[in-house]
């Protein structure tokens, strides 16, 4: 039997075949176009998602901050414990050198935050640890409100997006400013006053 005949017994003509084989590069095309859209809409969502959970990490070093605060700590205390609440937004670990993935850099971080906490200057923190994004994230100062019984804290950051390239898609910036905030009781002046016990 011919090749160019079919199944029902009758024969095809050339522009028949050229013309079914159009069809099938057609919906291949169309299916890469659709591909490439659902793609890119995963990786915003994807994208979105990783903003709003680096916000919840702004808001829970702010307060982890203001918590420092209230209690009574320095400024210089206070600075060191929003660094260490803002850790999963800080990237990579550059100080102290490790190897193994982040399996590795959470086995070697762990132990070094007491460390970090525990410093006396400012000239010992970047030997225990450093972060490659640490200097994105801002300290605010502390404030007060509501005549001084509430204090806040404020810890900013210019977030960079992951270094795909995808998010040039929808966004034309290389970073989205990110503010965490808390708001506490302002009632250090009890831990401080021994005469209350």
């Amino acid at each position: 039997m011919s090749p160019c005949l079919a199944h029902n017994g009758r024969s095809r003509s050339g522009t028949e075949i050229a013309s079914r084989g159009s069809r099938a590069g057609q919906s291949l095309i169309e299916s890469c176009l659709v591909l490439a859209v659902v793609c890119l809409a995963f990786f915003g969502a994807f994208q979105i998602s990783q903003m709003y959970a680096a916000q919840d990490v702004l808001d829970y070093a702010a307060a982890r901050g203001a918590r420092a605060k209230t209690v009574g700590f320095n400024r210089f205390m206070v600075y060191k414990t929003i660094r260490v609440g803002a850790i999963p937004n800080a990237g990579r670990l550059l100080s102290p050198v490790h190897a193994g993935g982040p399996l590795g850099e959470l086995a070697v971080e762990t132990p070094r935050i007491p460390l970090y906490l525990g410093a006396q200057n400012w000239g010992e923190l970047g030997g225990v640890l450093a972060y490659e994004s640490w200097d994105s994230i801002g300290i605010g100062l502390p404030g007060l409100q509501d005549d001084g019984r509430i204090i806040s804290m404020e810890v900013p950051q210019n977030k960079p997006f992951m270094s795909n390239g995808f998010h040039r898609a929808y966004y034309s910036g290389d970073f989205v400013p990110l503010r965490g905030e808390a708001y506490i009781d302002n009632h250090y002046a009890l831990y401080m006053e021994e005469d209350l016990w």
